[in-house]
């Protein structure tokens, strides 16, 4: 079964809740397949909505054939400040964000960097690295991760 097949038997119980799905990893575990479901909210999700959903999902995947009689571990969280991204569309309420990105190539001579959001523009992602400016498309990237300011973090927080 594909991830977008998987992302679709979950996006409506994720929904129903009043998260959104933010995404779907699958890893392969020590002994059972691992399925991670990432949600977000509005006002941000709670362990209260990862608790539900989790519940709901170890009720609905079952359901379907490819889950039936497979043995998996399922886990349901919220991205978290360090969130990984899975999607261009998702970036764009972080511009001026930095973020550690690893690449699927060499560019520039760098296969990781840490550099920040300029722009989106479709799946063209312009970023600022140090005195550069790289254009990638999100295609490009092996991981594009929030790299979280602490310093602003506890600024906020006092």
């Amino acid at each position: 079964m594909r991830l977008e097949e998987i992302e679709d038997i979950i996006k409506p119980v994720v929904t129903s809740h009043g998260c959104d799905l933010w995404g779907v990893e699958l890893l392969r575990g020590k002994k059972r397949p691992i399925i991670r479901v990432y949600i977000d909210a509005i006002a941000g999700a709670t362990i209260e909505d990862c608790e539900k959903i989790a519940k709901d999902l170890n009720y609905e995947l079952p359901l379907h054939n490819a889950f039936l009689d497979q043995d998996y571990i399922l886990e349901v969280s919220t991205p978290g400040i360090d969130r990984k991204f899975f999607k261009a569309e998702q970036l764009s309420g972080f511009l001026k964000e930095e973020f550690d990105l690893k690449l699927r190539g060499i560019k520039n001579g760098k296969k990781s960097l840490v550099a920040k959001l300029i722009d989106i523009n479709d799946d063209e992602i312009l970023f600022h690295c140090g005195e550069e400016k790289m254009s990638l498309n999100f295609i490009d990237l092996d991981l594009c991760r929030l790299k979280p300011n602490f310093e602003e973090l506890m600024r906020v927080n006092k």
